[in-house]
């Protein structure tokens, strides 16, 4: 499994911490993702990952962001790759109600980590 840094680095994407008011972007035109520095570091490898999955699965649908149906199922597909990483990188050990609790998940969800 590769780590974060080797899967930007295999895309070229470049990343930035920094102040910000949001959580994380990811500019495609310039392959430069910006996480805000203010958050722990594992809310920031999980803004990463999730921002990750846009950059490489997303890209080419950024007209369809700002319609909330496409919205919402973009941003579902990226969370569900990001929690999807975070199992796999823990060698597949999770607590359900733990994973949901920390993604401010509802019960809906626990089909995606099975």
């Amino acid at each position: 499994m590769k780590t974060i840094k080797e899967l930007l680095a295999s895309h070229g994407i470049e990343l930035v911490v920094m102040d910000l008011e949001k959580r994380g972007y990811y500019f495609d035109e310039l392959k430069l993702m910006v996480v805000n520095q203010n958050q722990s570091e594992e809310k920031q490898k999980q803004v990463i990952l999730h921002e990750l999955y846009h950059a490489l699965n997303h890209s080419d649908f950024n007209a369809l962001y700002t319609n909330p149906v496409f919205h919402s199922k973009m941003e579902n597909e990226a969370n569900t790759s990001m929690i999807n990483y975070l199992i796999q990188e823990n060698d597949g050990q999770f607590n359900y109600t733990s994973v949901l609790e920390e993604f401010n998940l509802g019960l809906g969800w626990e089909c995606h980590l099975k």
